[in-house]
């Protein structure tokens, strides 16, 4: 198993302080959302890696996928469809999850994934589909998690991997500043430095974010460039060098069972060995596990809210509250 100074610092940084706390209203915003970053000839336009797709067999999914999909009531487990999207720039493929009923097609998933260069994506998991009014998303600090249609979307999908990134002493860098990204920034810590994130993305891969006068917010451009740049900014021939261990695969349900499509329970080993590629075990050390959890748990419901598919409002109430069609990415 992968053990590396930088994944532990990951683990380290995966767990805020307190979510509902965030930048103070006071501040200013640079942008009203990051959809300006998108397109035209933004982050939208990204030449994705190359890639292939295989759908499992109906009958088995991994348990992460399972548990999502039952315990949030987000999908009926024999509508799930799982496959495996192998890219050019990495031998071990990226599971994906998705709801029959999901509007984002699997090649429309597939090519957004194939955007995020393979040194940051190769620190995401699984990703998962599910059906919803609007576009919105969550990461448990592995695996990245989308509700709607955010195919026209690239810097969701940029804002998610960069939770998978983040880092500690955040506050005093934003307070150094007298604005953050946009509105929703202002939700969280983790939240801003996310969006910074995305900042990053557009920097490393379509033009220095600096022709956007950043000025107001220059400490924490420039700290979130000097993390995530190295990871964003896509060079020729590289390769990924780690992943997430594959979760457990079980069966759909006792039809799925009955049909014969689940011959026998088993842990997904993974791909074979590959050289050069380490498998890291997606997991806190126990004395972080419960806020963790705690955290995601928020994060979930404050996505599900800005998706339309649980009205009641978060337990730590948003200070931004998005119009019809709004896309919040927890």
């Amino acid at each position: 198993m992968l053990q590396n100074p930088f994944f532990m610092l990951l683990l380290a940084a995966a767990v805020p302080a307190v979510l509902a706390d965030g930048p103070p209203e006071s501040m200013g915003t640079k942008f009203d959302g990051l959809d300006v970053l998108d397109s035209p000839n933004g982050l939208q336009n990204l030449t994705p890696s190359p890639y292939t797709i295989s759908q499992w067999p109906w009958g088995t999914v991994p348990q992460l996928c399972y548990d999502e999909s039952v315990n949030n009531n987000y999908c009926n487990p024999y509508d799930l469809e799982v496959y495996d999207v192998t890219y050019s720039d990495c031998p071990i493929p990226t599971t994906v999850c998705r709801c029959n009923n999901s509007p984002m097609t699997i090649d429309t998933i597939a090519s957004r994934v194939g955007q995020l260069p393979v040194k940051a994506r190769q620190w995401v998991g699984y990703i998962s589909s599910y059906a919803a009014d609007y576009c919105s998303a969550y990461s448990d600090s592995f695996h990245n998690y989308f509700f709607g249609d955010c195919g026209a979307h690239a810097s969701v999908f940029f804002h998610e991997l960069s939770h998978n990134l983040d880092r500690h002493n955040w506050k005093d860098t934003v307070t150094k500043g007298t604005c953050v990204a946009d509105g929703y920034a202002k939700s969280s810590w983790l939240e801003a430095y996310a969006q910074v994130g995305v900042m990053a993305g557009y920097h490393a891969n379509v033009q220095s974010i600096y022709t956007k006068n950043v000025s107001c917010m220059n400490d924490q451009v420039k700290k979130v460039i000097s993390q995530l740049d190295g990871l964003f900014r896509k060079k020729a021939g590289q390769m990924c060098d780690r992943y997430w261990i594959k979760d457990t695969t079980v069966c759909m349900g006792p039809d799925a069972q009955a049909s014969g499509a689940c011959p026998e329970f088993r842990a997904a080993a993974g791909p074979a060995e590959v050289e050069g590629v380490g498998a890291v075990k997606a997991e806190l050390p126990d004395e972080k596990q419960k806020k963790h959890d705690a955290v995601v748990a928020e994060l979930r419901h404050h996505a599900e809210v800005a998706a339309g598919i649980t009205p009641e409002k978060p337990a730590a109430a948003r200070k931004h509250k998005g119009k019809k069609g709004s896309k919040f990415r927890a």
